[in-house]
């Protein structure tokens, strides 16, 4: 059985408009590395790679707005 496969496009323009914003007001930088299935790959930098409140930066932040809008069965992995 092949894994659900998610909107790219879709994926690409919350990331574009509500993530990397944010991530780059606080310093950082938002990498989208890979996507399998529903398991998507993300690099976070510059003042996100030193950040305590990365991990829940991801979960809580990204995760739950990438759930919400694309997929409830979205898992958002941090990548180095």
């Amino acid at each position: 059985m092949n894994a659900p496969m998610l909107d790219l496009d879709r994926l690409r323009e919350i990331l574009e408009r509500e993530i990397v914003p944010y991530v780059e007001m606080h310093g950082g930088t938002f990498e989208l590395v890979e996507v399998e299935g529903t398991i998507v790959r993300v690099r976070l930098s510059g003042a996100c790679e030193r950040c305590d409140a990365a991990t829940i930066t991801l979960r809580v932040g990204i995760e739950r707005m990438l759930r919400r809008a694309l997929d409830p069965a979205i898992r958002v992995e941090r990548v180095v």
